[in-house]
């Protein structure tokens, strides 16, 4: 296997497991944060503390991987077996692939939008806009 294929194959491997231990983080947040808010339902519970300490053990591998995609662009390693320009439109394999990416993003973006209405998430940004705007204008 060229270096090329390795770094490509590692940095493949690093993305998704830091994005698995993201998910594993932001849910672990949601659940203290959940069983916090049962417990005293004005608790101000999803600090920046919070996050922090979850995200804290991830900080080394987050900076691994932006280290190997900053080495990748800067030796300008690409995919050779990665499909090239297509002219005139995209082919059938790409367009489907990509329906399935979209349609992919789309459920997970409904699915946190529902637990952020159902965890009182809109309630905390409009007040924290409110008082934003109020501050702006002078009012607060």
């Amino acid at each position: 296997m060229k270096r090329t294929g390795l770094i490509l194959v590692v940095q493949s491997i690093l993305c998704v497991l830091l994005a698995l231990l993201l998910i594993a983080a932001v849910i672990g947040i949601y659940r203290d944060g959940a069983a916090a808010r049962a417990e005293d339902p004005l608790a101000r519970i999803f600090t920046p503390e919070l996050a922090a300490e979850r995200l804290r053990p991830i900080a080394p591998l987050f900076f691994a991987v932006l280290g190997l995609t900053a080495v990748g662009l800067i030796l300008r390693i690409k995919d050779e077996k990665g499909l090239g320009p297509v002219q005139g439109g995209r082919t059938e394999n790409s367009a489907r692939g990509g329906k399935i990416v979209r349609t992919v993003l789309l459920i997970a973006a409904i699915v946190l939008i529902i637990a952020g209405l159902f965890n009182a998430g809109a309630r905390d940004v409009f007040s924290k806009a409110v008082r934003i705007c109020t501050e702006c204008v002078g009012l607060g």
